[in-house]
């Protein structure tokens, strides 16, 4: 990269995307040169403020290894370490080569098409093509195995939106289990991270409960080194703490605002009134039962009652029930957390929540509940992931912290353009306006029937999506009955090799895909396989619309609505575009261009005057202003935000950033509808012969052990955990010269963390080459850090390294492969969630010392260009040297 220094320097405002998320960037450039990246100030996604990885963007900009032109296949084999023996074609052939396998698919049988992208700014465009060509077989590679399987299902159920964040500007209390939010990992690192620090700041105590001392941890008052997988049964313990020895629970927000008055009978199912099937409650004032919006406002909460010659209880008192057998010391022996550790932190987040305080915002009296419990993949990527994630939620609903300052706040339910409605059992539903909901709804649910998909939604009924069952329908069709098998898979933007499960797997996978198109910035471990491959954009290069949905990507809270487009700062070299440029004009090629605008019409959705004709054809561009203008009007269309790079709409009212005083929909404590899902669920697959477990589709949640904590195999004594790093994205960013630099001076990257206690019984020392193999027999080299960062019984995985793909050999050192270990099994897959659990055995031992690794030598060779960024930006991350389990 040259800086020419003839020409003005100039500048352009737009979005970063190194990582899922999007923060607004102001590029500086000469020509066609951009010579610096910042974070925007006045952008109120970041206030000015980027990561090392938002800097890096620049170096990632000119990288070597970048695909310039159209590939094709030239060895027919497949496989990891098979040289695909490219030869460049030009980009009319490759798509005259594409255009007719897809015109033959549609033909025969449009299912046939397979599509696996991790694109989050154009989902809704990636998802209406597929849904055009006629193929309900999109997924999104690792995301949907371990992301937030767990988490996505009770955020709808319980705030009607996809993802949920804490209130930082009003909590005092906060226990993260599981997630580094507000640690620049998660979502909205770069304004998490700010509201975090300016909380801690002003006295918020934090707790982080985690297997590893992550960096989140490491900055905690409190870190609880709990053991992997048993999340569940310390929140259960701490809510008997509250029910049943403390009392503090906020029984008016239950009565209102949830299905805990709900009358259950002995079955689990509701009473219901006769004539309306509407759930009864019992009115304490009138001394009857009535329908739920018949009642008035003092409804039991505990009591028996005989209705019809039928004995029924308030949901809540089965809760208080349910919650009796989870005591501190049971709960004790499975997490490995003290009974008065458990004790002490349900008494704090209890204390904390000062049930019955208010808070008065623009002449609004709101409850104040400043005390909150968030968590994402580290508690939900097990068995029974659904489980925990509901019974961490329930923390939150006893003390009435739901949508509420202080609490945890859905990521915007209620907004300029959209409202949650209500059932006809009273319970929350979810908006259906496209930029705010992710088109599923855990409630009531979807009618269970056999596969006619290859990613096999139809097992989920509950589930947000279903990745993980995509390689058992490539491998294994026959059990299913499915009619078709797949042609062609779509890949972009998702690396399934790295990121899924072991790749041995997923290599037979792929290798039962006849034909495979990839678009690819560089090529990488699933690239690999491709028979075609697109050149792709980088995204200083490309153009996207409402680049932050507010399903995820806008702050929940009080603030502004503000929406951003991504632009080119640069342009892309000769013949590339954004791969979905190029996906619609092989919509165009195959003759479904005109259905394809009819959906997009519905799911962007588009108004008059700027509805999209399907007799027409349009380009990226128009469609994009077409989009801006339907919700912004004529004067705030494309060439307004190229200028402006945001838009600043207008500041939420307190309805929109506090919804749940204002809403009359209720939320459950307690699920009955799974009852009748899983029974459904149980009849369709006994009936096919197929192998199923329904057992956990139940109202209330359990621990329950998964596949490790029954391992009793002595040699394989710990527990392998990964957790992601400030640094880097998943595996995509692993060879970013200035991150490695970053991590070079960070002792755990690239090792395996094994605590003193497990090192000395093993007679292992730092810089140690070792294997360490899980109880599937896969196995990986590693090189050890000796830490008191992670509990004596488990291997911790810092980060996603391990890449192999050729053209990235020699530009990184590799570093274990955490994935690797996992084996595909269905009976370690959360059958309510689709999550594949990551919980699982290994055994650590000695490795030939020529195969250890370190990032000595890079680090040299790029010192030079990472301390100006050193200097610039911190990592982010931290070392808790010193502290130990049970500190």
């Amino acid at each position: 990269m040259s800086e020419p220094d003839t020409q003005a320097t100039t500048e352009v405002r737009s979005t970063c995307y190194m990582c899922y998320n999007a923060c607004g960037i102001v590029a500086r450039k000469q020509g066609n040169t951009v010579l610096r990246i910042d974070g925007d100030p006045d952008n109120p996604q970041n206030y000015g403020r980027l990561c090392a990885k938002g800097r890096a963007g620049l170096q990632s900009l000119y990288d070597p290894d970048r695909v310039l032109q159209p590939l094709r296949r030239g060895n027919p084999e497949k496989g990891i370490g098979v040289d695909p023996q490219w030869q460049p074609i030009g980009w009319d052939e490759a798509l005259e080569i594409v255009t007719g396998r897809l015109q033959a698919i549609r033909a025969e049988d449009p299912r046939q098409l397979m599509g696996c992208m991790f694109d989050a700014h154009v989902y809704t465009q990636f998802f209406t093509w597929m849904a055009a060509f006629g193929s309900p077989n999109g997924f999104a590679g690792g995301a949907g195995f371990y992301c937030g399987n767990g988490l996505h299902p009770i955020s709808a159920l319980t705030h009607g939106t996809f993802f949920l964040e804490p209130d930082l500007d009003h909590c005092n209390f906060l226990v993260l289990v599981g997630t580094q939010n507000g640690f620049v990992v998660n979502h909205l690192p770069m304004l998490m991270a700010k509201k975090m620090t300016e909380a801690r700041a002003r006295g918020m105590r934090l707790v982080v409960v985690d297997p590893i001392c992550t960096s989140a941890a490491s900055h905690a008052d409190q870190w609880i080194p709990i053991r992997p997988g048993t999340d569940a049964a310390l929140a259960l313990a701490m809510a008997n703490v509250l029910v049943h020895e403390l009392g503090i629970y906020d029984t008016a927000f239950l009565a209102r605002y949830t299905n805990a008055p709900y009358l259950v009978g002995e079955d689990g199912h509701y009473a219901r009134a006769a004539d309306s099937d509407r759930p009864l409650v019992w009115d304490v004032g009138q001394g009857r039962a009535l329908a739920f919006d018949e009642a008035g406002v003092d409804l039991a909460l505990d009591g028996s009652f005989e209705i019809g010659g039928r004995t029924f209880v308030p949901a809540f008192r089965k809760l208080r029930e349910h919650l009796r057998t989870y005591t501190p010391e049971s709960a004790a022996v499975i997490t490995d957390v003290a009974a008065e550790t458990i004790r002490a932190l349900a008494v704090a987040l209890g204390e904390a929540a000062q049930i019955g305080a208010t808070i008065e915002i623009e002449g609004h009296e709101l409850p104040l509940r400043p005390a909150c419990v968030n968590w994402y993949r580290g508690p939900c990527a097990h068995r029974h992931g659904f489980l925990t994630g509901f019974a961490l939620q329930l923390l939150n609903m006893l003390l009435g912290a739901i949508d509420v300052p202080g609490g945890t706040l859905g990521s915007n339910p209620v907004g300029p353009w959209w409202q949650p409605g209500a059932s006809g059992e009273g319970l929350l539903l979810p908006t259906d306006h496209p930029l705010a909901h992710q088109a599923f709804d855990p409630y009531p649910g979807r009618v269970p029937k056999l596969p006619a998909t290859l990613t096999g939604i139809e097992l989920f009924p509950v589930a947000p999506y279903a990745s993980t069952f995509i390689y058992e329908a490539l491998l294994h069709p026959e059990r299913y009955g499915l009619p078709y098998g797949p042609q062609m898979l779509v890949v972009c933007r998702s690396n399934p090799m790295m990121s899924t499960i072991n790749p041995g797997v997923v290599a037979a996978a792929l290798r039962k895909v006849p034909f495979i198109v990839a678009f690819a910035f560089k090529i990488d471990e699933t690239t690999e396989f491709a028979d075609i491959v697109f050149p792709d954009a980088h995204y200083l290069e490309r153009l996207d619309g409402f680049s932050n949905a507010p399903y995820e990507f806008i702050a929940a809270g009080p603030g502004d609505w503000n929406f951003m487009i991504r632009q080119p700062v640069v342009d892309p070299p000769a013949g590339i575009r954004h791969w979905m440029e190029v996906m619609f004009e092989l919509a165009h090629r195959v003759g479904f261009s005109g259905d394809l605008y009819t959906m997009l019409n519905h799911w962007l959705p588009l108004t008059e005057p700027w509805l999209l004709d399907p007799g027409q054809r349009y380009g990226w561009g128009e469609i994009t202003d077409r989009w801006l203008q339907s919700h912004f009007g004529a004067e705030r269309g494309l060439a307004w935000f190229r200028e402006h790079g945001f838009l600043l709409y207008r500041k939420k009212t307190v309805e929109e950033a506090y919804p749940r005083p204002f809403l009359t929909a209720r939320i459950p404590i307690y699920l009955e509808h799974l009852i009748d899902l899983g029974a459904r669920l149980g009849k369709v697959t006994a009936d096919a012969g197929i192998a199923w477990d329904v057992s956990d589709y139940q109202p209330l949640p359990d621990w329950k052990p998964c596949h490790a904590h029954l391992d009793e195999r002595a040699d394989y004594d710990l527990y392998a955990v990964n957790c992601k790093v400030a640094y880097h994205t998943f595996s995509l960013t692993t060879d970013n010269p200035l991150l490695n630099e970053i991590e070079a001076r960070h002792e755990f990257g690239r090792h395996v963390l094994i605590n003193p206690r497990a090192a000395q019984a093993r007679g292992l020392a730092d810089g140690d080459s070792v294997w360490v193999e899980s109880t599937a027999g896969y196995r990986v080299h590693a090189v050890v850090k000796v830490s008191n960062c992670v509990r004596p019984d488990v291997a911790g995985f810092p980060g996603l390294y391990g890449k192999w793909a050729g053209r990235l050999r020699g530009r990184t050192d590799t570093g274990p492969h955490f994935n690797t270990l996992l084996p595909y099994d269905l009976a370690r897959l959360d059958t309510v969630a689709t999550t594949m659990d990551m919980c699982i055995k290994v055994r650590v031992y000695p490795a030939p010392a020529a195969r250890a690794t370190t990032l000595s030598g890079l680090g040299r060779k790029v010192r030079a260009l990472g301390r100006a960024l050193l200097g610039a930006q911190g990592s982010g991350s931290g070392d808790c040297a010193g502290r130990s389990p049970g500190a």
